[in-house]
């Protein structure tokens, strides 16, 4: 699939090269889908490398749970996704970054899962790279807000959505389901997935940067904060400026001193 702009943001064609890090973990979900068909009877992998809710100390079933699936469709859907998002990513945050972005998205799927398990009382046995994925649709609905992305529901109607109304669409999806349905657990890995993305984006060292003319879901509201803040701040400043004009300076409290010489320098640096 190739990326493509549009006059309405971007969209997706067969093509599209693979970026170093997705190809190398679609391989390694692939092989280890292979070795589990191969090796399976011979080689307990499941057991091994699953992530187990019983034994939640042994951290490297963390990561290596998503390596393992459970059939092929669910190896080709995961791929696929990883593929289809994961390169655009990958090319914004870097390589490196990128890789250190699936790993908090894996581990955070997990640690949703493990802490869920403790609370209902249960165990699971969970296998699977979803909570990458959704990672991953969180991030570019955060990278890319303004792209727009076609469905074909039911494989027939096309419906086009901007990339930050898909990830809030497929979010409120995964929570409905995780509270009503009998498969929770699994849905609240893909949530799992999702915050641990979006705190590791958030993060003093990996804060998202939207695309020229894109903004992140939280944009609009940040702007919006940001103006009623500049009108209250400045109403204030009318209101102390007319008590200096009435009374002098000296009617003004330390604190308000201090807000008006703050208020005279960012007037001065706007």
């Amino acid at each position: 699939m190739r990326g493509y702009p549009g006059a309405q943001g971007y969209g997706f064609g067969f093509g599209r090269p693979w970026t170093p890090a997705v190809r190398a973990l679609i391989l390694a979900c692939g092989g280890g889908y292979l070795t589990q068909l191969l090796l399976g009877r011979a080689l307990p992998l499941v057991e091994l490398l699953a992530l187990d809710t019983a034994r939640p100390l042994e951290l490297w079933r963390w990561l290596t749970y998503a390596l393992l699936h459970d059939g092929p469709l669910h190896l080709l859907f995961n791929a696929l996704a990883i593929w289809m998002f994961g390169s655009d990513v990958e090319e914004r945050l870097g390589t490196r970054r990128f890789a250190a972005f699936c790993a908090v998205s894996c581990a955070g799927a997990a640690g949703s899962v493990v802490a869920l398990d403790r609370l209902l009382g249960q165990t699971s046995l969970v296998i699977g790279s979803s909570g990458i994925v959704f990672g991953l649709l969180l991030a570019y609905g955060m990278l890319f807000a303004e792209r727009v992305i076609t469905l074909l529901v039911f494989f027939v109607l096309p419906v086009s959505l901007k990339a930050r109304h898909f990830v809030l669409l497929f979010g409120a999806v995964e929570l409905l389901f995780g509270v009503a349905g009998g498969t929770r657990v699994a849905h609240f890995a893909h949530l799992g997935g999702m915050l641990f993305g979006w705190l590791f984006l958030r993060g003093s060292s990996g804060t998202a940067s939207p695309v020229p003319g894109g903004a992140g879901f939280l944009e609009p509201l940040r702007r919006r904060l940001a103006a009623l803040t500049r009108a209250r701040d400045d109403r204030r400043m009318d209101e102390l400026l007319q008590k200096v004009n009435a009374s002098g300076i000296a009617s003004l409290s330390e604190g308000e001193k201090r807000f008006l010489h703050r208020m005279s320098r960012r007037k001065r640096w706007a």
